[in-house]
């Protein structure tokens, strides 16, 4: 049986906030609080997310119940200490790259770092946060570009019937500023992530 206070210790062993936990894991924030308040017992995928951002065997995460009358030994170092994810920097910047796909076909810089991320969100280090960051920001771009042809379109309407012109060129104007913008945001990213530079995708004000 999984033991919530295990889990509890072992992110906080790591400096782990339950909201960076949930980032790494692609376990929901509230999940991990009803797993650690002992209010739901994690199964299946919850528990194999959980371990793969924790850095530790799923046995980590077993309550083992000892003897009547036993004394609890203290925690040893296998459990606080487990080797690491691997690290792949290369598979990193494809991640990354693979939102240009959407210079292919529309809607492709969404499928393309989906499919990459879920197929090694728990086997290889910093790609379960990444990944979220790539795909929010093509999200994020996708809502952008639709806003943006809707006010082109809104300009010619208003041009034509108040002033009986034509605004040539925009739509194309529009197109090319913003697939420019998501080319060039995915290349100054690369280059930090080639750097060696994790917190790529973090906006701040």
């Amino acid at each position: 049986m999984f033991s919530a206070a295990r889990i509890s210790a072992l992110r906080k062993s790591k400096g782990l906030s339950q909201e960076v936990l949930a980032e790494q894991s692609g376990v929901s924030l509230r999940t991990i609080q009803r797993v650690e308040q002992g209010e739901t017992v994690p199964r299946g995928h919850t528990v194999q997310a959980l371990a793969a951002a924790l850095e530790v065997p799923l046995e980590a995460l077993r309550h083992e119940p000892e003897p009547a009358g036993a004394a609890l030994p203290a925690p040893t170092p296998a459990l606080v200490v487990a080797p690491a994810l691997p690290d792949d920097p290369e598979f990193l910047q494809l991640l990354n790259l693979s939102a240009l796909s959407f210079l292919v076909l529309p809607f492709l810089n969404l499928v393309v770092p989906w499919l990459l991320w879920h197929a090694r969100r728990h086997s290889t280090a910093h790609v379960a946060a990444l990944g979220r960051r790539v795909l929010g920001f093509q999200v994020l771009w996708q809502v952008g570009c639709f806003f943006a042809f809707m006010l082109a379109i809104g300009a010619q309407m208003v041009a034509r019937h108040y002033y009986q012109v034509v605004l040539p060129g925009m739509f194309l104007g529009v197109l090319v500023l913003t697939y420019a913008v998501n080319v060039l945001t995915v290349v100054y990213y690369q280059r930090q992530l080639r750097q060696g530079r994790l917190d790529v995708y973090r906006f701040r004000l």
